[in-house]
């Protein structure tokens, strides 16, 4: 399953080559947590799409633990989505529960005839086999389901564009909101929900592509973005956890593949949206000398290292003056993640490089998508160069890592005069 993303005001729209709707009658859909932050969206998107939904929760009087009720709630339902949740951090209850609730549920549909159980999961939970108790539980999950006597649609999702503000309502120490240092490529829980009913509507396609946002994030800066937009107190304070789960939420292991869906619109649009402020930070004080204005303000945060920030690194240097446009070539697609992670530092210090090496000269930076490659390339064209243009003619930083890669780094002087640096990487299929 693939997908064709376009880009249109600030919002990435994809166009998903999902089999159409297999059922055009209304149908009755069971929603299994359908109370919670997720089971509440897909209950509207179920309304939207014109069909039944039927909330299943304590709060409609069904105990998924016990099955206490699920007989009749079920009676004529065609497919049952389950986002069922725990908020036990524990591998043991994380796991009772999902088991628990899960086998239940199955056996339930079983008896009453359900065609189709769709099932919500998280992308990279099987990156290491220990570590963090509640992915356990989400692979629990995954196996019962696979191994049960419903067919099923599986996917799995990044984290949501949601738990910037669960960081406030579940972290909070004092005056202090602990965010774990995370790369994360987030995705509006919306969407999610609207991803499960299409599957819904079709027949059962086990586990099918993953979905994601469009661009990859840090959470602690998404946090502080949400804080000041929804004007909650608490300063965040990232903190880096112990152990093969805070290793995994650090290098890349979160974040969706090569074959993902992506789906917007990203953090910042959605949290316009929810919020009506983009969470920036507030404009720098002005002081004075002399009746001369300075502006004292904090240099700007890098964004993450992937291309899919390559616009934003751009932005802000021409926002800070600095003479330097980008081009983006070819099809752009998501890379490996290390591979995207090398070609965006590649791109980063190639930038720092030309910079450094001119003053006031025009630079141009290109990120070419080839088909079994990805090229970054900086150049700046002729003029003055500055007394340490000699130090600034190698990606000596990033050589290591595009080599490991099977790479090839470039340098020298262009036909007309100026100076490029340049890095190869090959995209393995």
């Amino acid at each position: 399953m693939g997908a064709i993303a376009a880009q249109i005001d600030g919002v990435l729209h994809v166009m998903s080559d999902a089999p159409a709707r297999q059922y055009a009658r209304r149908m009755r859909i069971a929603i299994a947590g359908g109370t919670g932050t997720v089971g509440r969206l897909v209950t509207d998107a179920v309304r939207r799409h014109d069909h039944e939904p039927v909330v299943i929760s304590r709060s409609t009087g069904i105990d998924l633990l016990t099955g206490e009720g699920l007989d009749t709630v079920l009676d004529g339902v065609h497919a049952v989505i389950d986002v069922t949740n725990t908020t036990s951090m524990s591998a043991a209850a994380s796991i009772r529960f999902f088991q628990t609730v899960t086998q239940g549920l199955l056996a339930a549909e079983q008896r009453a005839g359900v065609h189709h159980h769709v099932v919500l999961s998280i992308v990279g939970i099987d990156s290491t086999e220990t570590g963090y108790g509640y992915y356990q539980g989400k692979r629990a999950q995954e196996h019962a389901v696979q191994e049960g006597p419903v067919p099923f649609s599986l996917v799995r999702a990044t984290q949501f564009h949601e738990f910037a503000r669960q960081m406030f309502e579940r972290v909070k120490i004092g005056p202090f909101v602990l965010v774990p240092t995370m790369r994360t490529q987030p995705i509006a829980a919306a969407e999610v929900a609207e991803r499960l009913v299409e599957l819904a509507e079709g027949a059962p396609a086990g586990r099918v592509a993953d979905i994601a946002g469009p661009r990859v994030e840090r959470m602690a800066e998404l946090a502080r973005r949400y804080g000041r937009a929804a004007g909650l107190a608490g300063r965040v304070v990232e903190v880096s956890l112990p152990g093969s789960a805070g290793h995994q939420m650090r290098d890349g292991s979160l974040l969706a593949g090569t074959s993902a869906q992506l789906r917007g619109p990203e953090f910042a649009v959605w949290l316009r949206e929810q919020t009506g402020s983009g969470g920036e930070a507030k404009t720098p004080r002005q002081v004075g000398v002399a009746g001369i204005p300075i502006v004292r303000a904090p240099l700007p945060t890098a964004p993450e290292p992937s291309l899919s920030n390559a616009r934003e690194l751009i932005a802000s240097l021409q926002t800070a003056g600095m003479p330097i446009t980008l081009t983006i070539d070819g099809d752009e697609r998501r890379l490996p993640v290390h591979v995207d992670e090398v070609a965006f530092r590649a791109l980063q210090e190639g930038v720092g490089l030309v910079l450094t090496r001119t003053r006031g000269v025009d630079a141009t930076a290109i990120v070419r998508y080839l088909p079994h490659a990805v090229e970054v390339e900086v150049a700046h064209g002729p003029g003055r160069t500055t007394p340490r243009a000699g130090q600034a003619a190698s990606l000596s930083r990033s050589r290591a890592e595009i080599r490991r890669l099977g790479g090839a780094i470039g340098a020298g002087p262009t036909d007309d005069g100026g100076f490029r640096l340049s890095a190869t990487i090959p995209t393995p299929e």
